[in-house]
């Protein structure tokens, strides 16, 4: 029997979700830095039968529209997704030869040499279509705010351009549509 009142959408768990880099460091500063998101997260997604909706990869910190197919592994997605991330950013901070920025990241006297991300991250779970748009539409327009571009399909790192302007994501995309 159908239950009045709930789409799809509430049938399976959606999230907001933002993630920040340490202090709000601005740490991806190229491609390779956001291609090893696009691979984390690939991965995470395949492990945790996970998809994304919707994405902005600012370079300070990342928002995510995540859709899990069966039992919800938010707290163990995000786990994973950092610590790998955490590691193989480090490497690129060392390897591109930014002892400065290295350096802030240093935490003395710790068992954590080095803190990537701020701990923990925010999630706002997603129960009507309306709020899932008013979230896109808040991540699609992050890099426009930020005056990183006049407009949000421009941003190369993000779902907008799958979205206004049909162009082929850098990592797999469900359609919101899907969801409704």
């Amino acid at each position: 029997m159908p239950l009045r009142d709930r789409t799809r959408l509430t049938d399976y768990s959606c999230f907001f979700v933002t993630t920040t880099c340490n202090n709000w460091l601005n740490l991806f500063q190229s491609d390779k830095y956001f291609s090893l998101l696009y691979d984390s997260l690939g991965f995470v997604n395949k492990k945790y039968n996970a998809q994304i909706v919707a994405y902005v990869f600012m370079p300070n910190h990342i928002h995510l529209i995540l859709y899990f197919h069966e039992e919800n592994h938010l707290s163990s997605y995000m786990r994973d997704f950092k610590k790998y991330t955490s590691v193989q950013i480090r490497k690129l901070i060392e390897s591109d030869g930014q002892a400065d920025l290295l350096n802030l990241l240093r935490y003395p006297d710790r068992e954590q040499k080095f803190k990537v991300w701020m701990d923990r991250f925010d999630d706002v779970v997603i129960r009507s279509p309306k709020v899932l748009l008013t979230k896109m539409q808040y991540i699609h327009l992050n890099p426009v705010k930020k005056e990183l571009v006049k407009y949000p399909q421009d941003y190369k790192h993000s779902s907008a351009g799958f979205y206004l302007k049909e162009i082929t994501p850098l990592i797999p995309i469900l359609h919101f549509s899907e969801l409704m």
